[in-house]
């Protein structure tokens, strides 16, 4: 499905990407990990185009998406994203959140749009908080909400950036249920995560990124149990 060729990018003189190459296939659950500043993020908003890489290519289905030129909306509804801060819209309700984007952008009717959300606040276990504002859910809650809203557009990627990183540690759990339920479901993600219980269960396959470098990858238990690279070790011996 996605295809990233020789990525780079820089901020001024600072190369945050160096030459990343990766290959997505559909279903394929990918898990990015590694220190902070080494890149992760950076990589997740070039692959959705809230960044512009500096150099390389994107191939979604084959087409490169850095030449789509206005076509880009286009390409960021299949590529959903889930960030670190939920980014939920304050004046809405939960269901008015879920349903904004697909009535905005894809012009669903405003009934279908609530019959759809509905569905996607049960999917999450948060039906019960349709008419509740953001500020009076709990972290986790809201997070649930901002992956209802992500689903709502019917993507065929969905990028998650430290879903869990914001959230009390005891809130984290009903987040990842959530987004195991999703890769049990068939959907391709690539997760940026420091959960590596996640990690281990989840991923079909763990990338370990330094340096702005993709440093090693390989199937979980590969990565976790038999680390080639020393950079990869060190890393790991400090977070297990």
């Amino acid at each position: 499905m996605l295809q990233i060729k020789n990525l780079s990018k820089c901020f001024e003189d600072l190369e945050v990407l160096r030459d990343v190459n990766v290959t997505v296939s559909q279903g394929e659950v990918v898990v990015i990990i590694g220190p902070s500043g080494s890149g992760k993020s950076t990589f997740l908003r070039c692959i959705n185009l809230l960044e512009t890489p500096t150099g390389g290519e994107i191939l979604y289905l084959g087409d490169n998406i850095l030449q789509l030129g206005k076509k880009v909306t286009d390409y960021r509804k299949q590529v959903g994203m889930v960030f670190q801060k939920f980014h939920l819209f304050p004046l809405m309700t939960t269901i008015e959140n879920v349903m904004y984007a697909p009535m905005k952008l894809n012009k669903v009717p405003a009934k279908e749009a609530k019959e759809q959300a509905l569905k996607l606040l049960e999917k999450v276990g948060l039906s019960h908080k349709a008419d509740s504002y953001p500020s009076s859910l709990s972290g986790g809650q809201q997070q649930r909400v901002a992956i209802a809203r992500a689903l709502a557009m019917k993507p065929e990627i969905l990028l998650f950036d430290e879903p869990t990183s914001a959230l009390d540690p005891e809130l984290v759990g009903d987040v990842l249920e959530v987004m195991k339920q999703l890769a049990g479901e068939g959907m391709t993600m690539i997760v940026v995560t420091h959960e590596m219980g996640f990690a281990k269960d989840v991923a079909d396959r763990v990338i370990f990124m330094d340096g702005g470098y993709i440093v090693e990858e390989g199937p979980p238990d590969e990565i976790f149990t038999q680390p080639k690279n020393e950079r990869t070790k060190a890393f790991l011996s400090r977070v297990l």
